[in-house]
């Protein structure tokens, strides 16, 4: 640049400037970064690195410049170290220490850090090793201490089973065999399962009791225990404990259920025909049915009780004088339900004397015993009588 003249020279407590300042001749604005150097007396200023000395940056401990200088004072570009002259680290418990290197202090034994990835720690083995006991078995070797994986196995050798009451072991097989031990004679075995063949002591029939067939019971066989039919073996004290039905009565050992005369009817054969109770007060007759029509049959129905048989039939007639009269009896065992039709006893019987009954009739909820009486005349009158039963 051209060189300016015409400068002045002046003294000025401040200058304020927002351009550039130019310098020598050239009127040089410098270049980023330099500063204003003196040049000294009688030398112009100019824009330069500053080299001045103020206060320089010294090396302490453990630090050094990499240029060598003892102090640096930006004057040059350089380099600063650190460096770590330590070295008295302790090795604690299962630690090594090997120049500036820790490792774990293994035993080599139990624990190592040779094997593993990376010289990592890895147990080789437990401290105390697993032996075996009775009836232990290892897959190879006799102990166990987890350096190897082996197999762990149990063998039963105890063969002094003891058999007790009604027990028995049979060593001839493999393995032994534990079986229940029959009598032969109350329990059997059937190959399958036990079985009971009877009772230790039998059941003897008693006063009045038989068996279908022997004269005890054991439950070895099936029997029927049956009451003496007859009753001729009966203790006539103890007979007296029976309750019979109220209508029937014990009449010198014989068991006669009374004829109730409201149970009477007259047939079917006509219309008007009927009967009536005699009650003129005359003593021959009073109470009696009284046949209303001549040849009228006179028809009653009567239940035969539970756990009794009708055996035989009285029933008593007289005429108005109260003289006995002989009339005809029939009886019949009808069916009242559940089916139809009836079963005749006898068509033989007549008035004023037992007559027997063929076949007999036992009581059944679904039987009644009708008894037909064939009158002939209108001084016939019934008196009533009884239905003889066994039990």
């Amino acid at each position: 640049m051209s060189s300016i003249t015409g400068l002045k020279r002046g003294a000025f407590t401040s200058i304020d400037n927002s351009g550039e300042i130019r310098l020598g001749a050239e009127i040089n604005p410098g270049t980023a970064g330099q500063a204003l150097v003196s040049g000294g007396p009688d030398q112009p200023a100019v824009w330069d690195t500053h080299t001045g000395i103020i206060q320089p940056l010294t090396a302490g401990a453990n630090i050094t410049y990499a240029s060598g200088n003892p102090s640096f004072n930006g004057s040059v570009a350089d380099t600063i170290i650190a460096t770590d002259t330590n070295t008295e680290y302790t090795a604690g418990n299962g630690m090594d220490l090997t120049g500036t290197t820790f490792s774990t202090d293994n035993d080599g034994t139990t624990i190592n850090n040779t094997g593993g990835t990376g010289a990592q720690n890895q147990v080789l083995k437990v401290p105390n090793s697993l032996t075996q006991g009775t009836n232990i078995t290892f897959s190879s070797g006799t102990t166990y201490d987890g350096s190897a994986a082996i197999t762990i196995s149990s063998t039963d050798t105890d063969t002094t089973y003891q058999a007790g009451n009604g027990i028995e072991i049979n060593t001839a097989t493999n393995p032994d065999t534990i079986s229940a031990k029959p009598d032969e004679d109350t329990i059997d075995f059937d190959g399958t399962e036990l079985t009971v063949l009877k009772v230790p002591e039998g059941l003897s029939a008693g006063t009045n009791l038989s068996y279908t067939s022997g004269s005890t019971f054991d439950g070895e066989a099936a029997r029927t225990i049956n009451l003496d039919t007859n009753l001729t073996n009966v203790n006539l004290t103890d007979s007296t404990n029976i309750i019979h039905p109220p209508n029937v009565f014990d009449v010198a050992g014989d068991l006669r259920m009374s004829i109730e005369m409201g149970n009477f009817y007259p047939n079917d054969d006509s219309s008007y025909f009927n009967i009536g109770v005699e009650d003129d007060f005359s003593a021959k007759i009073h109470g009696t049915l009284k046949v209303l029509t001549s040849s009228l049959e006179i028809c009653g129905y009567f239940i035969i009780p539970v756990n009794y048989t009708a055996t035989a039939v009285r029933i008593d007639a007289t005429n108005s004088s109260g003289a006995a009269v002989s009339r005809s009896i029939m009886c019949a065992s009808v069916t009242t339900y559940g089916g139809t039709g009836y079963t005749s006893l006898n068509f033989a019987g007549n008035t004023n004397a037992e007559f027997s009954l063929s076949p007999t009739m036992a009581g059944a909820s679904d039987k009644i015993m009708l008894i037909t009486i064939f009158t002939t005349s209108t001084s016939d009158h019934i008196r009533g009588g009884y239905i003889k039963l066994t039990r």
